[in-house]
């Protein structure tokens, strides 16, 4: 292992010229999204409209530029929420096992911080900013944004939980 010599490549052209496209940002086309909504688990609700989740990665796309408001990750979130810190909880909502962060919602009702499911980790990791996914985020006020959050929180208020018919 070690260091890559100057005369190695770092990326190698696959010999069945497959297509390598590196995504920069997520894509919220509506034959994709449809697509990526029939991959998410039950528990995924309320799921955010293909609207919505061009806001959400907009608004998370410019709070990870703030400093302080914007938490990614499961125990950076969870830790958020126990100190009873406010913002918009955005939860991926094709996890797998489930376990992983099925009490995040019960948690959000109970100190009633809003929360939305949208299709996707690896949009969500991409929209933070991140190469790597992400399953949990949350997103606090700034003035910089303030706009876009009270527009995008008015939304997530406004989803209905839909039961789960089993």
């Amino acid at each position: 292992m070690g260091k890559l010599s100057e005369n190695t490549q770092a990326v190698e052209v696959p010999e069945n010229g497959a297509n390598l496209e590196i995504m920069k940002e997520p894509v919220t086309e509506k034959e994709e999204y449809l697509s990526l909504c029939q991959l998410v688990n039950p528990i995924s609700q309320p799921l955010a409209s293909r609207k919505l989740a061009k806001k959400l990665y907009k608004l998370v796309k410019k709070s990870a530029k703030e400093k302080g408001s914007f938490r990614h990750g499961l125990s950076d979130v969870m830790k958020a929420i126990r100190k009873n810190e406010k913002g918009i909880i955005i939860l991926a909502g094709n996890v797998s096992p489930i376990d992983v962060y099925s009490h995040i919602p019960a948690l959000c009702e109970e100190k009633e911080i809003p929360y939305v499911f949208t299709p996707s980790r690896e949009h969500l990791g991409l929209c933070a900013g991140y190469k790597r996914p992400a399953i949990v985020l949350m997103v606090k006020k700034h003035e910089s944004y303030s706009e876009l959050y009270d527009d995008v929180y008015s939304l997530i208020n406004s989803l209905v939980v839909e039961p789960v018919n089993s």
